[in-house]
C-alpha cells in the first residue's frame, strides 16, 4: 500500500506531502484545483512517461518521491532480481524529471523507466474515466475473462501462443515456397553457386585467427628483428647487462665466504645470471629460426583475402559462413524435391492446425464455465450500486475460422438495464457513468485475483448522483477492506464514507497559483461535505444534513 506521497514543482504543486491509510482515502475540492495532478505525479513515480509541461513554471526540475509496502514476497523478490537493496519493508521511488530527461530511482538504486514500469505494474491499479472506456473493447474484455478463469485457462492459452507462433511459422514457409518454376531455378542455380564458392575454400573453424597472427608477424618481421638485436646487444653484447651481471655474481662469490647471511643474495644473483644467459639464447633462437620466407607470406596473404571476402559475402567469422553453407545445401535439396518439401510443410500445417483447434476447444469450454460464474457475481456487485434491474450475460461465441494466440473466441458483453430491454452490447447501451460503474463492479470481483495491494480510482463516480451515488462509495468502503482505495470525488455520498479525507484546494499568492493539500479533521470533514453538497448554504440545517451524512456511513 501506499504509505507516503511527496510531490515538489508538478504543475501547480509547490510542493505538498500525503500520508494515506488504510482503508478508504477521498480526495475531494474544487474543479481545477489541482486533483488529478497527484493522480499524474502518482503516474510519473510507477513509471508513465514524463510530460514537460508537470514541471512547474520557473523550476528546473519536478520531483515525485512515492514510499510503499506490499504484502506480495514476490515483488520484494523481483526487486531483489534486479540489483535493488530490499532489506527494509519500506519501497521508496524517486523521480526527478527535468527539460534534458528524468532519472528514476527504486531504494536508491537507478533504474531504467522501463524497469520502474515493470517493477510497480503489480502494486498499485490506476482506474479512471479512460481505462473505464476499454471495457469497449474486445481485447480488455477477453482478458477480464481470461483473468477471472484463473491458472487453469492461463496453461491453455499458454500452450495455444506456442502452438500459434509455430503455424504462422510454417505458413510463412509456405508463402515462401509459393512460386513458379523460373523463380526456383534462379534461387537453386545463385544456392549452388554460393555453395561451391564455400566448398572450394574448404575452410576450417579458427583458421582465419591463426592467418591473421600469421600476417602480423611476417609483415612486422623486419622490426621485431631489429628490435630483438638491440636486447641481444644490450643483454650480451660487450658491456651489456650479461657482462655486468656476470661480474656481480664474482664480486658477491669472493666476499660471500666471510658472512652466511649474503648466501640468499648470492643464490638470488646466480638466479639472475642462469635467466639472463637462458634469454640471450632465447632471442638467438628465436632470430635464426625467423627468416622471412616471401613464398609463405604471399601465400597468408592471399588466403585471407579469400577468407575476407567470403566474410563481407556469408558472415563475419568462418562459423557463420559454414552456418551459411549448411543453410544453402537444405535451401538447394528443399528445391530440388520442392513437392516433397510441399508435402512435408502441408502435413505439418495440417498437424498443428489440429492440435490449435483442441487447444482453443478448451480453452473455450474453460471460458464458458466461468463465464457463467461471472455473471452472477457482476450481477449482485452491479445491483449493490443500484443497477436494480440490470440483466447481464458474457458471451463467448466460439469462430474456428478465425483463430489467434488468444484462441479463436469473441467476448462480449451483453447487457439490460431496463425491464423488457433486450440484451445489447455495452458500446451500445452503456453510458459514461454506467461504464464506470461496471468498471468498478469488475474492480471488486477480479481485485483479490489481480493482487493489487493500492487500487487508485479517479473521479470513476462521475456522472451519478443521489442514492446511485452512495451505492457506488458502499462499494468503495467494502473494497476498501481488503485494499488500500484511493478515490478522487465530486460527491457527497462517497466522501462521506471516507475513513482518511484529504481537501485539495488552490490559492494566488502575489503571481502564482499555489495547490495546497489538507488532512481533515471530523469538523472540516463536515464543512467540506456542506460544500460539496453544492448548496451553498451555512446553515444549521445544512450542517445536520452533512452530520447525518458521515453518521450513516459509519465513519
Amino acid at each position: 500500500m501506499i504509505q507516503n506521497l511527496h510531490v515538489k514543482n508538478v504543475a501547480l504543486i509547490d510542493e505538498a506531502e500525503i500520508t494515506f491509510t488504510e482503508g478508504l482515502n477521498v480526495l475531494t475540492g474544487e474543479t481545477g484545483a489541482g486533483k488529478s495532478i497527484l493522480i499524474e505525479a502518482l503516474g510519473l513515480a510507477l513509471g508513465d512517461r514524463a510530460d514537460l509541461s508537470l514541471i512547474r513554471r520557473g523550476s528546473d526540475q519536478a520531483y515525485v518521491e512515492l514510499t510503499l509496502t506490499s504484502e506480495d514476497r514476490s515483488v520484494y523478490d523481483d526487486l531483489a532480481d534486479s540489483g535493488i537493496d530490499t532489506d527494509e519493508d519500506a519501497i521508496i521511488i524517486r523521480r526527478r524529471v527535468t527539460p534534458s530527461g528524468s532519472d528514476c530511482f527504486i531504494n536508491g538504486q537507478k533504474v531504467t523507466l522501463k524497469e520502474l514500469s515493470r517493477l510497480t505494474s503489480r502494486m498499485i491499479d490506476i482506474c479512471g474515466q479512460r481505462e473505464s472506456l476499454t471495457l469497449l473493447k474486445d481485447s480488455s474484455l477477453r482478458s477480464m475473462l481470461d483473468s477471472y478463469s484463473g491458472s487453469g485457462l492461463s496453461d491453455v492459452l499458454a500452450k495455444i501462443g506456442s502452438a500459434y507462433s509455430e503455424y504462422r511459422d510454417v505458413l510463412c514457409k509456405l508463402d515462401e515456397v509459393d512460386e513458379d518454376d523460373s523463380v526456383r531455378k534462379r534461387k537453386a542455380d545463385l544456392a549452388e553457386f554460393e555453395l561451391n564458392e564455400i566448398e572450394s575454400a574448404s575452410l576450417k573453424a579458427g583458421e582465419d585467427v591463426e592467418l591473421e597472427n600469421a600476417y602480423r608477424k611476417m609483415s612486422n618481421a623486419s622490426r621485431i628483428n631489429e628490435a630483438l638485436s638491440q636486447v641481444s646487444s644490450l643483454m650480451d653484447g660487450p658491456g651489456g647487462a650479461g657482462e655486468l651481471i656476470s661480474h656481480a655474481v664474482k664480486l658477491l662469490h669472493s666476499v660471500s665466504e666471510y658472512d652466511g647471511d649474503l648466501d640468499g643474495i648470492e643464490s638470488s644473483m646466480n638466479s639472475l645470471d642462469a635467466l639472463s644467459s637462458d634469454l640471450c639464447r632465447d632471442i638467438r633462437s628465436y632470430m635464426s629460426d625467423s627468416e622471412f620466407d616471401a613464398s609463405e607470406f604471399n601465400d597468408v596473404t592471399i588466403r585471407l583475402d579469400l577468407i575476407n571476402h567470403l566474410k563481407d559475402k556469408y558472415g563475419r567469422t568462418i562459423e557463420d559462413i559454414l552456418a551459411y553453407r549448411d543453410e544453402k545445401q537444405a535451401e538447394l535439396e528443399r528445391l530440388s524435391d520442392h513437392e516433397a518439401y510441399m508435402r512435408d510443410l502441408s502435413a505439418e500445417k495440417e498437424k498443428i492446425h489440429s492440435e490449435l483447434i483442441r487447444l482453443c476447444g478448451q480453452a473455450h469450454e474453460l471460458r464458458c464455465s466461468s463465464a457463467s460464474a461471472l455473471e452472477g457475481e457482476l450481477i449482485t456487485a452491479l445491483k449493490d450500486m443500484n443497477f436494480l434491474n440490470c440483466d447481464l450475460k458474457v458471451s463467448v461465441i466460439a469462430d474456428p475460422d478465425h483463430i489467434n494466440a488468444s484462441g479463436y473466441d469473441d467476448i462480449d458483453f451483453l447487457i439490460s438495464l431496463n425491464p423488457g430491454e433486450p440484451l445489447m452490447s455495452l458500446s451500445q447501451v452503456a453510458s459514461g457513468g454506467e461504464l464506470s460503474r461496471i468498471m468498478l463492479a469488475i474492480k471488486c470481483i477480479s481485485g483479490d485475483r489481480d493482487g493489487f495491494g493500492t487500487l487508485i480510482f479517479d473521479e470513476i463516480d462521475t456522472g451519478i448522483s443521489g442514492v446511485t451515488s452512495w451505492k457506488v462509495g458502499e462499494k468503495l468502503h467494502s473494497l476498501s477492506g481488503s485494499h488500500q482505495v484511493i478515490c478522487i470525488t465530486h460527491q457527497a455520498q462517497v466522501a462521506a464514507q471516507a475513513d482518511t479525507h484529504f481537501l485539495i484546494s488552490k490559492s494566488v499568492q502575489g503571481d502564482r497559483t499555489l495547490t495546497d493539500v489538507q488532512s481533515l479533521d471530523y469538523d472540516q470533514m463536515i464543512d467540506e461535505l456542506m460544500r460539496m453538497s453544492g448548496s451553498g448554504d451555512d446553515s444549521e440545517a445544512a450542517r445536520s444534513a452533512a452530520i447525518e451524512l458521515k453518521a450513516k456511513a459509519g465513519s
